[in-house]
């Protein structure tokens, strides 16, 4: 195949993929023979019984029927969609105000160029803070232009000025200790507390950021030590971030501390109202819509400049919230068919008389290969979940360990599959090839999900709840 034939093939867009799998679905339910589970309400939750399934008459669905499942599956997520936008909003405003940018130039004067690695350090937690809990990922590609200068002024090449900030998201992102996109959404589809399970969550975050900080600082150390040790050490050059990294240095204010100490105490009353108050996505949305206003008032905006500044954030995060309703559409048709408890019962005929550890695995490199084609988190707990949850109450795994299989699944392979948005966009800004980026990620994924396979086993002994 010819360069240019090459290069006309493109990989298809989320909505398009989206799209193909709805009509998939349809046809399916054509296909698949009808069946249904008995179910029962158990401590609060609905839950299959295991032993119930049977086949039943199919129900033919039309095609203009799977049509209106799109419009139906947005009505049905409207309230996670609200959310999305709410907080895209509000992390917007946290963001345009320049307190992130001026707090990492604090640290970085802080610090000093000789302790070079204790910077790349103290900035990876920082992202990798910004991923687990307000969970930023293709809101923090603003930040690409200040890493990649503090990365090249200090000795270092692309890759680490990248990395610094990317991996460190995806892990924070991947653990989820708050991420209201993937945990969020998916426990409300589990009808789970919001944010149960924090303490596990949280040592997963802290395993992660270890593995993520070590596996950054023997490569930026290699470099430091023999430039041509870079991967991309024949196109190197750093003049550009550097003009780039100086012109956009800004003096800490106390109009950032504000803004930063608002976006601190936002995620800790979210935190506090999950577990203390019984908040749910509503309030959640509530809070940081509020967050959103004082930070944009400490930030020396007015009504019209915070306005706008929520309506971009939307705007932003547009692609995301419509692929949660169009996700939803999938499991909608599944159920007109009465070929949903069909799929459970299959998927459950197979993994039947595995050992729950060997099925949680299963689940959660299921989950992986899913999101190369549904790379939106939220919507893919939408089109999956109604599926995985019945399969793991009948296989005997906790709705917990089945959420966790779902975030860990979908996370990691953000930094790995050309599906990604995040991933394309960083990479063409840092002029690193995706070829020489597989080359140097794919090692810090294998030991990813190896950690994901032990912590994963480690739920299952401890009965995750």
């Amino acid at each position: 195949m010819s360069r240019q034939k090459f290069a006309k093939l493109s990989f298809p867009n989320g909505f398009v993929i989206l799209f193909l799998i709805i009509l998939i679905t349809w046809i399916a339910t054509y296909i698949i023979p009808a069946g249904e589970y008995a179910s029962k309400v158990v401590n609060g939750k609905t839950v299959i019984q295991p032993d119930s399934f049977r086949f039943i008459e199919s129900t033919n669905v039309g095609f203009f029927d799977a049509l209106k499942a799109i419009p139906k599956g947005i009505a049905d997520a409207a309230t996670l969609i609200v959310m999305i936008f709410i907080i895209g909003g509000a992390i917007r405003i946290f963001d345009g105000s320049g307190a992130i940018k001026a707090a990492i130039y604090r640290v970085s004067d802080a610090i000093g160029r000789e302790k070079s690695e204790w910077l790349l350090a103290v900035l990876m937690l920082f992202f990798g803070f910004l991923g687990g809990f307000p969970a930023m990922l293709e809101s923090a590609i603003p930040f690409a232009p200040i890493t990649m200068g503090i990365a090249l002024s200090l000795g270092y090449d692309r890759v680490v000025g990248m990395s610094v900030l990317f991996l460190p998201l995806i892990a924070g992102w991947s653990s989820g200790p708050t991420n209201a996109f993937s945990v969020g959404v998916g426990q409300t589809i589990a009808e789970l507390p919001l944010f149960s399970g924090f303490g596990y969550r949280f040592f997963i975050f802290l395993v992660f950021m270890a593995i993520t900080i070590f596996f950054v600082l023997r490569y930026a150390k290699k470099v430091r030590l023999d430039p041509t040790a870079s991967l991309v050490f024949e196109s190197s050059s750093h003049s550009e971030y550097e003009l780039e990294e100086e012109k956009e240095k800004v003096p800490f204010t106390k109009r950032h501390a504000g803004v930063l100490i608002t976006l601190l105490g936002i995620i800790a009353v979210v935190l506090y109202g999950t577990f203390n108050w019984n908040w749910g996505l509503v309030e959640m949305s509530v809070a940081y819509l509020l967050g959103g206003i004082i930070a944009g008032i400490l930030a020396g905006y007015n009504a019209n400049k915070i306005s706008e500044e929520l309506l971009e954030g939307g705007k932003l995060i547009f692609v995301a919230a419509m692929a949660i309703g169009l996700a939803r559409a999938i499991p909608i048709i599944l159920e007109l068919g009465k070929v949903k408890d069909t799929v459970i019962s299959g998927f459950a005929t197979i993994l039947q008389g595995l050992p729950e550890t060997l099925t949680a695995i299963c689940m959660f490199f299921a989950q992986t290969l899913i999101n190369l084609f549904i790379p939106s988190s939220s919507g893919q707990a939408m089109a999956t979940l109604p599926i995985m949850l019945p399969l793991s109450d009948i296989v005997g795994l906790s709705r917990q360990i089945a959420i966790l299989t779902f975030q860990l699944g979908d996370g990691l392979t953000h930094m790995w599959f050309p599906t990604a948005g995040a991933l394309i966009a960083l990479l063409a800004f840092s002029k690193i090839s995706y070829g020489k980026w597989l080359k140097f990620s794919t090692p810090y994924l294998a030991a990813m999900w190896l950690a994901s396979i032990l912590l994963i086993t480690g739920a299952v002994f401890i009965d995750f709840q």
